[in-house]
């Protein structure tokens, strides 16, 4: 089966969804990575690293974009990917820190 492909926004609505339970906010800010798996049932890329803060009432936090490194071009195929007009769903390569608004592929299994 092809691989299924998963937004940020979509993995951020099923973490929000059970946040409301203490439980699951203890075991997802002791091990977000894990929790994430069991969500979608499935693996994620062993080098992907989660980071997760709580914020507090008087703290702010913000996440800098991924920033590639000078003279880093696209290839031909991830050109197509991203140019616009066909299909707005996509796969890519998660590289690190940054992945805001990224689709990320997955092995096919059920969500949620």
């Amino acid at each position: 089966m092809p691989a299924q492909t998963v937004s940020r926004s979509e993995i951020e609505d099923v973490i929000t969804r059970n946040l409301k339970y203490p439980e699951y906010r203890a075991l997802f800010l002791k091990s977000p990575k894990t929790m994430i798996e069991k969500q979608l049932n499935n693996s994620l890329p062993a080098d992907l690293e989660i980071k997760v803060v709580e914020e507090g009432p008087k703290t702010l936090y913000f996440v800098l974009p991924y920033e590639v490194a000078s003279g880093a071009e696209l290839s031909d195929a991830d050109l197509e990917q991203v140019a616009g007009g066909k299909n707005d769903t996509f796969s890519c390569n998660v590289t690190g820190a940054g992945m805001m608004n990224t689709k990320i592929s997955f092995k096919p299994s059920a969500i949620m």
